[in-house]
């Protein structure tokens, strides 16, 4: 089978990171834009690390896993699709028409007693199939998306 397994992201802070081994990156739903109509997916685990010195400007890798589809049923739905129609093929018969078109994702200081929030700007984005294959939207970043990363509170 090829459905989702999960996502390869790369990050890179817009600001130098003083303290990057105390620093904690948050990924939560990623919204694809389809032909105008958005479709989120949810994971349930994300891992990664931080790659840089202390006072520079650091990448950050990330892999989004285990797809939870449970999340956003009814908006499948809506969408007349079910859970196994978000395969590969899916994606690729859509992918000229497919942007990110949201990316969750909160950077911040874990050793602050209030969190502060650290603004990224996002590199690459692979969507991971099952069976190995992958796609690249690296290059199908929305404006908007970035702009919510750079952002921060």
């Amino acid at each position: 089978m090829n459905g989702i397994y999960g996502m390869a992201l790369q990050y890179e802070s817009l600001i130098p990171i003083d303290r990057p081994q105390k620093t904690f990156l948050s990924v939560g739903t990623i919204t694809f834009l389809i032909e105008g109509k958005e479709l989120p997916l949810d994971f349930n685990i994300t891992e990664g690390g931080t790659k840089g010195n202390a006072g520079s400007i650091v990448s950050i890798n990330a892999e989004i896993k285990d797809f939870a589809p449970e999340v956003f049923m009814d908006e499948y739905k809506e969408l007349g699709l079910s859970v196994s129609d978000l395969n590969y093929d899916f994606f690729t018969k859509h992918y000229q028409d497919t942007y990110l078109a949201e990316v969750y994702s909160e950077y911040f200081y874990t050793d602050t007693p209030k969190e502060t929030y650290l603004p990224l700007t996002l590199k690459s984005a692979c969507l991971l199939f099952r069976d190995g294959s992958a796609l690249d939207y690296s290059d199908r970043i929305s404006v908007f998306a970035q702009k919510q990363l750079a952002e921060v509170a």
